[in-house]
């Protein structure tokens, strides 16, 4: 009964949930938000119905992860008793549905399928139709083909995901897990070839849609596989096959830009022109040698040195990021992102307006909005600032967590993705951690600048699950 509930509600999750609209683009949000708890209610009913001692035995003998889990869901049950709005804060706002409910059913299915049985590949491919379909209709409408009209369509909506953040969020997690099976299969197998193809819309789809936020998920993913591949020859074949794909997809878009780039309908953006001036042929040109050389030293037995790469690699990430840092000090200003300086700015002038006890537990999920417009000298602010609009999140989601669910939430938060994530790496089971490891670090580099979303935040949650079977029972 078990696994037939967990596949099935997989199922409606990956291939429905994405698809689903009630009234076209008109409160997309809250039509998603609605469905997602109606139908995770509901299959968590009938696991609990039918599986309680089962569940109860997993939570028992789970490994540290479990218990980091329950030490985030015990701060939300603090933000939650102590909100200032109980109904926002456990059935979450109109339009988003981030409530405590929303992050009760997450944590439980990653305990569900932590415990699932072995995931074939049959099971994988029907999961990945949807995201591949919503790829393409991404790609499609960018250059203004719409293969099915849908109300209030307009330039800020992509797919049936939603805006260009929703969207970017959806990426965030399927792209870099085609990256990962892409990457984990035999090489020039036939489910390489069908994987790779997979993996292109996913790229394409990333660099067309318009919000820079996506350069952080290709970052986040490539710099991981990096650091995976460099501690072996053969790991570092496959990552050249993974550049010359990027390097493929880049062409692509700099191909579609030049022959049709006037029926683009989007503002200039980073991504879109960063793969002009054919850098993709040249990332190509440069993998294809390099994968050439690589062989070449493994035929006459050259030493690899996959340590003294690694270490390199890692200093110089943390340059890298040092200089990141003292880039984005110099360069922050309200407009900074779009906008999100300003908004940055005012939401840490919300967390210094709460109580010292709010600073811990915050002022309930999804409560951002109920108490910004709630502080006079906030709302004016706001008021002043977005005149016609409201703003329910910091666009940050560490930001609006702090506010949210106060220090004791991002504290456990962080513990609880540290903690998925060192299970992950040291696992033995490389492939099946590697997959996993990539949506995890990707969506997270992307929510440093995007927000907690139903068609984004749910589908972490999976993986991770997903993640932490496969690491005790690999999944392909």
């Amino acid at each position: 009964m078990r696994k037939y509930l967990t596949r099935g509600y997989l199922i409606i999750m990956c291939t429905i949930l994405p698809l689903y609209m009630k009234e076209g683009y008109y409160m997309l949000g809250e039509s998603k938000g609605v469905l997602y708890l109606g139908v995770s209610s509901v299959f968590a009913l009938l696991l609990i119905l039918f599986e309680n001692k089962r569940l109860f035995d997993g939570v028992i003998k789970e490994s540290f992860v479990t218990y980091a889990a329950f030490a985030f869901l015990f701060s939300n049950v603090l933000s939650f008793l102590f909100s200032i709005n109980k109904t926002v804060s456990f059935f979450g706002l109109e339009g988003w549905r981030g409530g405590f409910l929303t992050v009760f059913l997450m944590l439980f299915f990653i305990l569900v399928l932590s415990f699932s049985e072995r995931f074939s590949k049959y099971m994988i491919a029907a999961l990945l139709i949807t995201p591949t379909l919503e790829f393409v209709l991404g790609i499609l409408g960018r250059f203004r083909i719409y293969p099915v009209q849908i109300a209030n369509q307009n330039n800020s909506f992509v797919a049936t995901i939603g805006n260009v953040n929703w969207y970017v969020g959806f990426l965030s997690v399927f792209v870099p897990l085609g990256i990962g099976l892409c990457y984990t299969e035999k090489l020039f197998s036939r489910t390489f070839f069908l994987l790779a193809l997979y993996e292109v819309l996913g790229l394409v789809a990333t660099f067309t849609q318009g919000s820079e936020s996506g350069a952080l998920v290709l970052i986040g993913a490539f710099v991981v596989l990096m650091l995976r591949s460099l501690g072996s020859r053969k790991g570092f074949l496959k990552m050249t096959v993974q550049f010359f794909i990027l390097g493929l997809s880049m062409e692509i878009v700099d191909i579609l830009m030049l022959f049709f780039g006037s029926l683009y309908n989007y503002q200039s953006n980073l991504l879109v022109s960063f793969c002009g001036g054919f850098k993709g042929l040249i990332l190509m040109a440069a993998a294809f040698f390099l994968y050439r050389l690589s062989r070449l030293f493994e035929e006459i037995s050259a030493k690899w040195r996959g340590k003294l790469y690694t270490e390199i690699l890692i200093v110089a990430l943390f340059v890298g990021i040092l200089a990141a840092g003292y880039w984005l000090y110099s360069n922050f200003s309200y407009n900074f992102g779009n906008g999100r300086g300003l908004i940055w700015s005012i939401s840490a002038d919300m967390f210094r307006t709460l109580s010292p006890w709010r600073k811990i537990v915050g002022v309930g999920q999804d409560g951002f909005y109920t108490y910004a417009y709630s502080v006079p000298e906030i709302a004016d602010s706001l008021l002043n600032t977005f005149p016609g609009n409201v703003l329910t999140n910091a666009h940050c989601e560490l930001l609006t967590m702090l506010i949210e669910r106060g220090l004791l939430g991002v504290v456990t938060y962080l513990f609880f993705i540290s903690t998925v994530l060192c299970t992950f790496f040291k696992n033995k089971k490389e492939r099946a951690a590697t997959i996993c490891a990539l949506p995890v670090i990707a969506y997270f580099l992307n929510s440093i600048v995007s927000f907690q979303a139903v068609t984004s935040t749910p589908y972490l949650m999976l993986v991770i699950g997903i993640g932490i079977c496969a690491c005790r029972e690999d999944i392909t």
